[in-house]
């Protein structure tokens, strides 16, 4: 049996779908250092890649992440609003 309320397990589902919306590249980045505990210096010696373009790939995979709460599933009628 789950501990989570059901609002934490609708928080947990968006924020997921967030990592599944990022790029492979950014998916590699965020996940290598939020879940493994890589270092940048590591990840960028892993996917031959560069300290800055390691951190922008951080930088967009968090903005990707930012703006997911703000996404709801919003009624039909709704998508017509600006």
């Amino acid at each position: 049996m789950s501990t989570l309320s059901a609002e934490d397990r609708r928080r947990l589902r968006r924020y997921e779908h967030a990592v599944d919306r990022m790029t492979p590249i950014q998916r590699a980045i965020f996940l290598g250092h939020v879940v493994h505990d890589l270092t940048y210096r590591e990840l960028a010696e892993r996917h031959d890649i560069s300290l800055i373009e390691v951190e922008c790939h951080m930088w967009r995979s968090l903005g990707v992440l930012g703006d997911e709460p703000k996404q709801r599933n919003r009624l039909w009628w709704q998508f017509w609003r600006r």
